[in-house]
């Protein structure tokens, strides 16, 4: 989009000017210049009458471009407007703002607005709850010329569209024992990686189930879950062992695992130490095959912690996000480490001469050595000469 690009309005388009709900629930989110930018569009909406430079807004509105393309994605991502875009013309399709309540209704706005303006003043703006029964009246019955089956054709009313099923989410955390680390901020995460991943509330769950730890969602692990690449190499059938029961095991199983065989049980302080592992945002594949590098270095029962977080944060730093990468950084640092020593064995250079070992055993030949007593006495034979 430049500024000499020409757009036109949509036809029939007209949205209300009513501007209560976009200042006490939009402004706070979207910020003055996309509130102007939404403003300008309603007011000077021509019915589609004829195109205009998007170089008039910016005359306007007194924005620079970087700014009037932010303000255009950030209506858009509020569902206020929509851009067709037809080579170097757009056309410009406004949306009706929604009202104050249903704007609360809408689970992840209203988690916005409570981000911005705090939860009592979100609080404040709800519709007060009515008592008693309401007394309604069927349509069919003040208009019985409406047909039978008309009227019984089931409601075409959605949930508010692009919203999170917060309610149904929160129901399956209660029956899996999940919770939240903080509601605020982890409710706006999933939604973004819901809207970023095009999945579902059910879709996310899923996601969040699996990379929860200890009964917490992780919105780092959720991340790094979906940043996970497929891996291809030769795995021995050693390493191929190791990632497989890397990925069938929780961490917690894991480790339980481990210390049963070696006669132990888990300690707090190795309770704690997945627990840091964790928040570094390492899945539990990947934890895994830390516990187990870290155990096939010492002979016991107890894990050498200090050196597991060592591995475990060059791993988050490395982004090793998977069973299959931290076998194979292993097997990196194996063959360094091999090839090191092979380096230290090898016999160091020297500049001294080997005549000059005590041990040293000429092994020159007898016509080798005439040879050179030859060329010995015809170059002091020029020496002599050069003298005289």
């Amino acid at each position: 989009m430049k500024p000499n690009d020409r757009f036109s309005f949509v036809k029939n388009n007209r949205v209300s000017q009513d501007t209560s709900s976009m200042v006490q629930c939009y402004l706070p989110i979207i910020g003055q210049e996309a509130l102007s930018l939404y403003l300008y569009a309603v007011i000077f909406w021509d019915d589609g009458q004829k195109e205009h430079l998007f170089a008039a807004m910016l005359n306007h509105l007194n924005f620079g471009m970087d700014s009037l393309l932010k303000a255009f994605k950030t209506l858009t991502a509020m569902k206020l407007v929509t851009l067709y875009q037809q080579g170097e013309s757009y056309n410009l399709l406004l949306h009706s703002p929604l009202s104050t309540q249903e704007f609360l209704q809408h689970t992840v706005y209203r988690t916005l607005l409570e981000k911005m303006i705090g939860d009592s003043a979100v609080a404040a703006m709800r519709q007060e709850s009515v008592e008693g029964e309401p007394i309604s009246v069927a349509l069919s019955q003040i208009f019985p010329q409406l047909s039978e089956s008309a009227s019984q054709e089931p409601s075409s009313s959605q949930p508010v569209a692009d919203d999170f099923d917060l309610e149904h989410f929160r129901q399956l955390m209660a029956r899996d024992g999940l919770r939240f680390q903080d509601e605020t901020s982890d409710v706006l995460a999933l939604f973004a990686i819901a809207d970023e991943q095009r999945w579902t509330w059910f879709e996310t769950y899923q996601v969040a189930k699996a990379t929860a730890m200890s009964q917490v969602i992780s919105v780092k692990r959720i991340r790094e879950k979906i940043a996970q690449k497929p891996v291809t190499s030769d795995f021995s059938p050693k390493e191929a062992t190791i990632i497989r029961e890397a990925k069938r095991k929780t961490a917690l199983q894991f480790l339980a695992e481990i210390k049963q065989t070696r006669k132990g049980s888990i300690t707090q302080t190795e309770r704690d130490l997945l627990q840091q592992m964790a928040a570094l945002g390492l899945l539990d594949e990947v934890i895994n095959v830390i516990l187990l590098l870290t155990f096939n270095k010492v002979d016991s029962a107890n894990i050498n912690e200090k050196y597991a977080m060592k591995v475990a944060n060059d791993y988050a730093y490395q982004n090793i996000r998977s069973a299959e990468e931290a076998v194979l950084r292993i097997r990196e640092r194996g063959q360094k480490a091999k090839t090191q020593k092979q380096n230290q064995n090898a016999p160091a250079k020297t500049n001294v001469p080997k005549w000059s070992n005590p041990e040293y055993k000429n092994e020159t030949s007898e016509e080798t050595r005439l040879e050179l007593e030859r060329k010995k006495k015809e170059m002091l034979a020029r020496l002599e000469k050069g003298g005289d």
